[in-house]
């Protein structure tokens, strides 16, 4: 599971400004089929048009709106059999762990965000095929390129802060300002409180994947292996390695020995059925003969 939250790309060079491009661009492969919180079907021009509105107190050159991007590995929409309404019930439940990555008390009903799901990828300069020359930019990418594009505001939901404010929940003057780009992570002093620790974020939709859908993820498939293989000291990476191949190791087994309980118990369901037809010939050929009636008293009777 990747889980992204980029600062440039597509549309989001506008981020100071409407989301207006970004919407635009995110209907190239199929029109409308927005969804957030609570609704479904939400049309482009309803996306824009609230993400544009829920904004307080921001100068003109801040952040307006970011973009969250949920990509599952080929393996994890195998798992799921890439159903759309389990994506969107993931996204959901990536959303919560974004508002409560802030540290501020958040849910996900506090934010005001739109998704997508998409099923088409191309090649980009980072990807590695590009770079040496196998492939083309722009080229569709093989295999199940299912992922989901989340579009989110900046600004806590406006609506339910007022509601809460009238209602004496809340006792702050103004509604916060939610940057996933900030450098603050888990600060308790200062200006800014709380913060955004984007690792952090990246493991907890990784097992809230795994938690929703009973996904048994291997050690090679994690966030935390994959960011040591990138960043890990070279003894963390050999320990990481080491740990991963006996992982394997095990797994080989208890497949082995699941399927040499599989070949035992098909044996025993084809045994008896093969000793039943093997004593019936033998049944047969025991059993006596019966005299046979000679012709003659056949038509006459036997007693005449």
């Amino acid at each position: 599971m990747i889980a992204k939250i980029p600062s440039s790309g597509k549309g989001l060079s506008q981020r100071t400004g409407s989301c207006a491009g970004l919407v635009a661009y995110l209907e190239k492969e199929v029109q409308g089929q927005w969804f957030s919180l609570d609704r479904e079907d939400v049309p482009a021009a309803e996306v824009t048009q609230a993400l544009d509105r829920n904004k307080r107190n921001l100068n003109r050159d801040a952040d307006k709106y970011y973009q969250v991007i949920l990509a599952p590995s080929q393996a994890e929409l195998r798992h799921i059999d890439s159903d759309p309404e389990k994506l969107k019930a993931y996204t959901r439940a990536a959303m919560e762990e974004y508002a409560a990555n802030f540290g501020k008390g958040i849910e996900g009903k506090d934010l005001v965000y739109f998704a997508k799901v998409e099923h088409e990828r191309t090649t980009g300069p980072q990807d590695r095929a590009v770079q040496v020359g196998d492939v083309k930019r722009g080229q569709a990418k093989e295999g199940e390129q299912t992922h989901i594009h989340v579009l989110v505001s900046r600004t806590e939901n406006l609506a339910r802060y007022t509601e809460r404010k009238q209602a004496g929940e809340l006792d702050r003057k103004n509604p916060y300002h939610l940057s996933p780009l900030t450098n603050h992570k888990n600060t308790e002093r200062g200006v800014v409180t709380g913060g955004f620790e984007r690792k952090q974020y990246s493991e907890r939709v990784e097992q809230a994947f795994d938690q929703a859908f009973s996904y048994k993820r291997p050690l090679v498939e994690t966030f935390r292996y994959a960011h040591t293989m990138q960043h890990g000291t070279p003894e963390q990476c050999a320990a990481l390695r080491a740990q991963a191949m006996q992982e394997q190791q095990q797994r080989q087994a208890v497949q082995q020995a699941a399927q040499q309980l599989a070949t035992e118990q098909r044996q025993q369901l084809i045994t008896p059925a093969s000793a039943e037809r093997t004593v019936q010939p033998e049944q047969q050929q025991s059993k006596p003969e019966q005299p046979r009636i000679p012709e003659h008293r056949r038509s006459r009777g036997i007693g005449m």
